[in-house]
């Protein structure tokens, strides 16, 4: 009764395969806002809406985060403060992590 786990372990298909799996989780959400923070060290994102920056979230940026800036699939490096971004979300435990984030310029 050894476990077949190689015979399941499927190759890496790029983070848009996890992406519709998680699509309709309860606990998801959506931030339109400005990057008022990028920490690289904690790889956590700041969004903030409004004039004043008062709401906002931070999310989490996994490693199966799809980033997209213009619309081309992008990374960490490229977000950058004060971008505007549409940031897709699901809540696990405490944390906020993000599943998409888009810039728009």
């Amino acid at each position: 009764g050894a476990h077949p786990a190689a015979a399941v372990a499927q190759p890496h298909g790029g983070p848009r395969a996890a992406q519709t799996l998680a699509r309709v989780d309860r606990g998801a959400g959506m931030i339109e806002g400005k990057l008022t923070r990028v920490d690289g060290r904690t790889e956590t994102v700041d969004v903030s809406i409004g004039p004043l920056s008062l709401l906002g979230k931070t999310l989490e940026v996994r490693s199966d985060t799809l980033i997209q800036v213009d619309g081309r699939e992008a990374r960490f490096a490229d977000l950058q403060e004060g971008a505007k971004v549409k940031a897709f979300y699901e809540e696990r435990g405490a944390k906020l992590v993000a599943t998409r984030i888009e810039v728009t310029s």
